[in-house]
């Protein structure tokens, strides 16, 4: 996933979280706590130590993508 879209991803699924990528390749997210990162991965880890819920979030996400994916098939 390019960081463009993840970057959407990850708004769309924390709307409480300020989630932002500066010029300097620095990810950042402010919440209840501020996390910055050198890499998209170091931030996902931080999100997930901050927010308890961030992997169910994920798998609701990807799950109702999928359900909705076979209702527009039928």
């Amino acid at each position: 996933m390019n960081d463009g879209v993840l970057l959407l991803f990850l708004r769309k699924l924390f709307p409480e979280w300020a989630i932002t990528r500066d010029r300097d390749d620095v990810w950042r997210a402010t919440g209840r706590v501020h996390i910055s990162a050198s890499s998209s991965d170091g931030l996902l880890e931080m999100l997930a130590v901050a927010e308890p819920g961030a992997a169910e979030r994920v798998a609701r996400f990807f799950g109702s993508c999928s359900e909705d994916a076979e209702f527009k098939a039928s």
